[in-house]
């Protein structure tokens, strides 16, 4: 009876909430933060079995997760039973009940089927609210916050910011020029994007297999903002990959991606392989590149512009012998041509022979 009537006390204010969120143009994605939203999760994945999660903030939960969460806690009215709920944080278990009765309610109220978790809550919030009436409203993109964070966390290898650049400007116009083979979407651009800059970020702890180390890093650190755990495991898979072994069932981290998942890292390490390639000697020696063919079972080709004096035969060289991952993933023949400097500026595409 408690439960109920706690749970009548909420519905009671929420008229008025759903009338504010109506009046803003409702919304399109629910983000859930601080210490009881963070714990839910962590308590649905523990009912899952599913692994903690290194950063709980980086994930999602469905309203029939909470529900069942609910219900448990619920069930158990002494503080001395939840202790025993998989994945509660003991230090909430005397007041875990009574927020996620709020949070119940909330959610059933406003017609919320997925909660995106956040690491970032009120205080972040005021400083961003002085930030926006200070800069008049504008602020970045979320795109932008990804993006810088990720730089911010490459710099931490001094020297390899060109070269890594290079990579990444090559690495998206081949996903570009793949895209009506890969049928890839935007966010997995954007992923290949941040694996290219951070494909050598490993090197802060070592050269010696720096690719397992990059992967490493990019699970575990605390620099990089805006992204799900899910897209942090997809990037740090691809830099993972963008060198020496390629994805195998045998390594534990890629067999537990669902297949889409997969063929999604697969496609993207192929590109960041030949785009690493393309730039082995660190020298700037192409500069540009287009994807042509590929349809109806034609090769797909890769014209390499070099850059005007240089010479890229060893860029060309290790291309081609990185080009095999892709073959596979996209089910089509590669093939890698030189051109020379400044037809791709000036020839259209299908023109160049």
């Amino acid at each position: 009876k408690a439960v109920d009537d706690a749970r009548k006390f909420v519905r009671s204010y929420l008229p008025r909430v759903k009338q504010m969120v109506t009046d803003a143009g409702g919304f399109e994605v629910a983000v859930g933060s601080s210490g009881t939203i963070l714990n839910v999760a962590e308590m649905i994945r523990a009912r899952r079995g599913a692994a903690p999660l290194r950063q709980v903030g980086k994930t999602s939960f469905t309203a029939d997760g909470l529900a069942d969460v609910v219900d448990d806690l619920a069930s158990r009215p002494r503080v001395a039973d939840r202790l025993a709920v998989p994945g509660l944080d003991p230090r909430r278990a005397d007041i875990i009940l009574g927020g996620v009765i709020v949070l119940e309610q909330v959610v059933r109220g406003l017609g919320i089927d997925e909660l995106v978790t956040s690491d970032f809550a009120l205080r972040e919030g005021v400083l961003l609210d002085v930030v926006r009436r200070r800069q008049a409203g504008t602020l970045g993109h979320l795109r932008d916050l990804r993006y810088e964070s990720v730089l911010h966390l490459a710099a931490l290898v001094p020297g390899e910011k060109e070269h890594s650049e290079r990579i990444a400007a090559l690495a998206l116009q081949l996903f570009e020029g793949t895209r009506h083979l890969s049928a890839l979407s935007d966010e997995a651009e954007e992923w290949l994007e941040a694996a290219a800059l951070l494909q050598n970020v490993g090197l802060v702890i070592s050269h010696d297999r720096h690719h397992l180390h990059s992967y490493y890093v990019i699970r575990n650190s605390e620099l990089l903002t805006g992204f799900t755990d899910h897209e942090l495991e997809i990037i740090a898979l691809v830099a993972r990959y963008h060198r020496k072994s390629t994805p195998k069932a045998r390594h534990p981290e890629y067999a537990r991606l669902h297949e889409a998942d997969q063929r999604v890292v697969e496609i993207l390490s192929g590109l960041l392989r030949i785009a690493a390639g393309l730039d082995r000697t660190r020298a700037g020696a192409v500069s540009r590149l287009r994807v042509e063919g590929g349809r109806g079972g034609d090769p797909l080709r890769i014209l390499v512009e070099t850059a005007p004096g240089a010479d890229a035969d060893l860029e060309l060289y290790s291309a081609r012998n990185r080009k095999d991952l892709l073959e596979d993933a996209l089910g089509a023949t590669v093939e890698i041509e030189p051109v020379p400097p400044g037809l791709l500026r000036t020839v259209p595409a299908g023109a160049a022979k």
